[in-house]
């Protein structure tokens, strides 16, 4: 009996799993070749429970600012920060890394992943990108510290075991005084295969 209940835990343990392979694709935009920005791909659950960083870029994860003060750079991406729980002025451990990392592709990138996802579970794949000293005429050195226009969100929502296999990841928050900002990235697409 007690092999019997085991075996049926684990049946239903599985039957709640779904692998999947993911491609994330982010197309630079305009201003994406100014300055190498900043990048982060993550993956969060609905309720907003982080659950992976599928890409960030060298600079941001191992806390190598030239002549940042002491507690880093949170506005590089903040968003990244608060969701991973990490301290911007703590360098990340390889260990307690679970991304790729790498100096920022001069052309976008092709991020692929296997992936584990919950059965029936809404997940959100989110994309922040940020450039330093991208100042305009709202955003200026005076006013705005060493990254001038704020970092921008891109963000998608996707059941893993629905239908759906492709989405677009859709820009987050006010463009109200951006020049070139929300220009960084021109598009964002996860696929599920």
């Amino acid at each position: 009996m007690k092999k019997f209940f085991a075996s049926f835990l684990l049946s239903a343990a599985a039957a709640f799993i779904w692998a999947e392979k993911i491609s994330v694709a982010v197309n630079p935009g305009e201003a994406y070749s100014n300055r190498a920005p900043q990048i982060a791909v993550w993956i969060e659950e609905s309720d907003g429970t982080y659950v992976d960083t599928l890409f960030v870029t060298k600079k941001t994860s191992g806390n190598k600012w030239i002549g940042s003060p002491k507690d880093g750079r949170p506005e590089s991406l903040p968003d990244w920060y608060k969701a991973k729980g990490q301290d911007p002025a703590e360098k990340i451990s390889k260990a307690d890394l679970d991304a790729t990392t790498s100096a920022t592709p001069k052309k976008g990138m092709v991020i692929e992943k296997d992936l584990t996802f919950e059965k029936g579970k809404t997940y959100v794949f989110k994309c922040q990108a940020n450039q330093s000293f991208d100042y305009n005429e709202f955003y200026t050195k005076q006013n705005s510290g060493v990254d001038g226009q704020p970092a921008v969100l891109y963000a998608g929502e996707i059941i893993p075991d629905g239908t759906e296999k492709e989405i677009k990841l859709e820009f987050s928050g006010s463009r109200e005084n951006l020049t070139t900002a929300d220009k960084i990235i021109e598009s964002i697409y996860v696929v599920i295969k």
